[in-house]
């Protein structure tokens, strides 16, 4: 099944210490606020590009 990786940003690692680094490194600190970004971000998508149903 084709999918899709997307990369929405997670800081650049200043301030709060959000986004040093990539994931699966030790040093990786999610930045939990991305979850509503990324979920939106998700939602539209498949809201613009899918045909309605019913």
């Amino acid at each position: 099944m084709p999918g899709c990786y997307l990369l929405i940003g997670n800081g650049d690692g200043t301030g709060d210490g959000h986004g040093a680094c990539m994931v699966h490194n030790p040093g990786y600190d999610f930045n939990d606020q991305n979850v509503a970004v990324g979920s939106a971000y998700w939602s539209l998508l498949v809201e613009r590009f899918l045909p309605a149903q019913g």
